[in-house]
C-alpha cells in the first residue's frame, strides 16, 4: 500500500508522521508521479519534525514532479525494489540444472529440483560402473588396464606406446596398448590404423639418410633436444621439444622425390611417415618398419544383445588430425558395409549417428563438428521410433523413419586413430535425461 506523499522539490518529498527509521539512507523508493510516471530512487537523508518526515532522494533517472501522489519503499510491492544488479548480504546465485548435475561451480547453490535430478541421474561413477542404470551388457573401462573377456583383439605386429613413467614401452603382437600422456595421465585404449616408418635409422640417428616420398602430407616426429634439417623434396629445420616424454612433430607436403634427413644433436625415435599427424613411435633398425592396424571387435552373439533397441556410451579422444576417410569410434555391423549402426566422424570432422540397411542410409542424426585431439563423451540410443543422442551434455534427437539393420559385430576404433577410455552397450534404449546425464 502506498504512503501518501507531498511534493517538495525534484529530489524531495514529505510523508506524514515520524517515519525516519523507515526512510533511512539506502532504502529504495518507488514514487508515483501520476501522469508523469514512476520514478525509482535511493534515500539519501530523512528528517522528522512537526509530525512529518522530509525525505531526499538520489533518483535513478528523471526527477519528481508536482503530480507526486504516493510512495512505496522496501518490499511494499510484489517486485522487490532491491537492485537486482547489486550484491547484498546473503545473496547467492542459483546453479543451472547442468551446473548442478556436473558440480562445475561450487559457488552456486543448486535448486532443489536440480539436486533431485542429480540424485536420479547418478549414471556413471569413477570405477566405470553405472549405478543409476540397468547393467550394461558390455563394458570396456580403460583404467582397468584390461579388456573384457568378450573382446577379440588383434594386431599383426608389435607396437609401442608412452607409459605412465614417460618412457616408450613395447607391446607384443596381439597385445592391446593402454596409452598415457606426457604428464602420466591415462588416455585410454590406443587404437591406430596401419602405418609405415619410412626412415631406416630411428633410435638415435647421427648421419644423413635419404627417403623416398610422394606429394602427399607427411609427418616427421622425434624426441630429444636436437634438430633435424630437411632438404631435397622439402626444406626446413625442425627443432626438438626436449627430452622424453616431450615429442616434436611437423607435418608438411613435399614434392615427389628424395627427402634428405640430417640430424644434429640429441634425436631419439625419429619417424617419418605418410599422413597428417604423428602416430605412436615405430621402432626397429635397418629397414622401413610397418606397424599393423589394431583390430578390436565383439561378437554380439557373446553378449546380451537386443535386436530391437539399445544404447551406447563412449568416452574417447579424437585423432590428432583427420585421417582422410570416415572414422568409426564405434560401429555395429553385419561384417559388411551393407547393414550397420555407426557413430562416425566424416572426412570434414563432423560427427553423425547413421543407420544403413541393404546399403541404403535409413536415418542420420548430425551431432556437429568434433575438433582434433579432443575428449568427447557421447551417448546414443535407438528403438522402433526414435534416435536420441547426447554430446558432452547437449541433447539431440530425431524420429526414425527407416528400417533397422541386422548386425552381428561391435567394432571399436575402426579406421580411426583415437583413444577409447570407456565404451558401454546397454540392451535398452535409455531416456533422453539419462543419456544427457551420462555425458556431463
Amino acid at each position: 500500500m502506498a504512503i501518501t506523499a507531498t511534493y517538495l522539490s525534484s529530489l524531495s518529498f514529505t510523508v506524514p508522521d515520524d517515519l525516519g527509521a523507515e526512510f533511512a539512507p539506502g532504502v529504495r523508493v518507488l514514487a508515483d508521479c501520476g501522469a508523469d510516471g514512476l520514478r525509482l530512487g535511493t534515500v539519501t537523508g530523512a528528517t522528522a519534525a512537526n509530525g512529518a518526515t522530509t525525505v531526499t532522494l538520489a533518483l535513478d533517472a528523471g526527477e519528481l514532479t508536482a503530480n507526486l501522489a504516493g510512495i512505496w519503499h522496501g518490499n511494499d510491492v510484489p517486485d522487490s525494489l532491491i537492485r537486482a544488479t547489486e550484491d547484498y548480504p546473503g545473496a547467492v546465485e542459483l546453479a543451472t540444472a547442468a551446473e548442478a548435475l556436473a558440480g562445475t561451480d561450487a559457488a552456486r547453490v543448486p535448486p532443489v529440483a536440480a539436486l533431485r535430478q542429480a540424485y536420479l541421474s547418478w549414471q556413471r561413477d569413477d570405477a566405470g560402473r553405472f549405478p543409476g542404470l540397468i547393467p550394461p551388457a558390455f563394458n570396456l573401462f580403460a583404467p582397468n588396464l584390461a579388456l573384457p573377456g568378450t573382446v577379440a583383439f588383434s594386431r599383426a605386429s608389435s607396437a609401442w606406446r608412452l607409459g605412465a613413467a614417460g618412457l616408450v614401452v613395447p607391446a607384443a603382437i596381439n597385445v592391446p596398448r593402454f596409452d598415457y600422456d606426457a604428464a602420466g595421465n591415462l588416455l585410454g585404449l590406443r587404437l591406430e590404423n596401419a602405418a609405415t616408418r619410412l626412415n631406416t635409422i630411428a633410435a638415435a640417428p647421427t648421419a644423413p639418410e635419404d627417403v623416398t616420398v610422394t606429394a602427399v602430407a607427411h609427418t616427421i616426429s622425434f624426441y630429444g633436444t636436437g634438430s633435424m634439417v630437411l632438404s631435397g623434396a622439402h626444406a626446413t629445420t625442425v627443432t626438438g621439444a626436449g627430452a622424453l616424454p616431450a615429442r616434436m612433430s611437423y607435418t608438411f607436403t613435399p614434392a615427389a622425390g628424395t627427402l634428405t634427413l640430417t640430424p644434429s644433436g640429441d634425436v631419439r625415435h625419429l619417424q617419418v611417415e605418410a599422413g597428417p599427424f604423428a602416430t605412436t613411435p615405430i621402432l626397429g633398425e635397418g629397414s622401413q618398419v610397418t606397424r599393423a592396424a589394431d583390430v578390436t571387435t565383439v561378437a554380439l552373439s557373446g553378449i546380451d544383445f537386443n535386436t530391437s533397441e539399445g544404447s551406447i556410451y563412449i568416452d574417447f579422444i579424437t585423432p590428432p588430425g583427420l585421417v582422410g576417410t570416415t572414422e568409426y569410434p564405434v560401429r555395429l555391423d553385419d561384417g559388411t558395409n551393407s547393414d550397420h549402426i555407426r557413430l562416425m566422424r566424416d572426412s570434414n570432422g563432423f560427427l553423425h549417428i547413421r543407420t544403413v540397411k541393404g546399403g541404403a542410409t535409413q536415418d542420420n542424426l548430425g551431432l556437429g563438428a568434433a575438433a582434433d585431439n579432443t575428449a568427447m563423451k557421447i551417448a546414443f540410443s535407438w528403438d522402433a521410433s526414435d534416435m536420441r543422442a547426447a554430446v558432452n551434455g547437449t541433447f539431440l534427437s530425431k524420429q526414425i523413419t527407416g528400417s533397422k539393420p541386422t548386425v552381428t559385430t561391435l567394432r571399436i576404433g575402426l579406421n580411426s586413430c583415437d583413444t577409447t577410455r570407456h565404451l558401454a552397450y546397454f540392451p535398452r534404449a535409455l531416456t533422453a535425461a539419462k543419456l544427457q546425464a551420462m555425458t556431463l
